[in-house]
């Protein structure tokens, strides 16, 4: 099977403009940021991870999992030399031609910017154009409006609804299910 991320052949960042940049992250170059934010009951509020605490060597064994898997590209998102965020296409699947785009702006003080949707746009047109991906699709839970309308704001639909899908504080909560074919923007 193909090592989508070998085959990128990425050596330097992906430059989103003059300060923002996508990069391969290892196990070898963990900001403390990412520690921390990854424990962030605030930060991973709306992702699965809420439920556990990361230490280095999850992260570390993570990391190396993202390195060794065939089917995944995991990129840290960094604003200069800062590590700010993650975005991911994972599952990519060879026969169907189809990724889950996961993503997430550990970094507080940068939520707001426009940061996600840029890395959104950039993995997409990885997916799309670098791939050969016919269609990325993402889920969020129904209460992240702020990731419904990143994901809407890249050119995603709202294909479906998996209704009291998550448990959120106490309450039974939909999941939300976009796709972006690529003939659609």
């Amino acid at each position: 099977m193909i090592n989508y991320l070998s085959e990128l052949k990425v050596t330097s960042p992906l430059m989103l403009d003059d300060t923002l940049s996508l990069q391969i992250i290892n196990k070898d170059n963990i900001s403390p940021a990412y520690i921390r934010w990854m424990n962030d009951p605030e930060v991973v509020k709306y992702t699965e991870q809420r439920f556990v605490r990361t230490s280095v060597t999850d992260i570390k064994s993570y990391l190396q999992k993202m390195e060794d898997s065939p089917a995944d590209i995991l990129f840290g998102i960094y604003q200069k030399s800062s590590h700010i965020g993650t975005v991911k296409l994972g599952a990519i699947n060879i026969w169907h031609k189809t990724a889950v785009l996961s993503y997430l702006i550990g970094a507080k003080d940068q939520w707001g910017k426009g940061i996600a949707s840029r890395a959104i746009s950039e993995m997409t047109e990885i997916g799309f154009s670098v791939l050969g991906l016919d269609k990325i699709i993402a889920g969020v839970y129904a209460n992240n409006t702020a990731s419904a309308r990143v994901l809407e704001k890249n050119n995603f639909e709202l294909e479906g609804i998996r209704k009291s899908q998550f448990i959120f504080e106490n309450d039974r909560i939909d999941a939300l299910l976009y796709g972006r074919r690529k003939l659609n923007g």
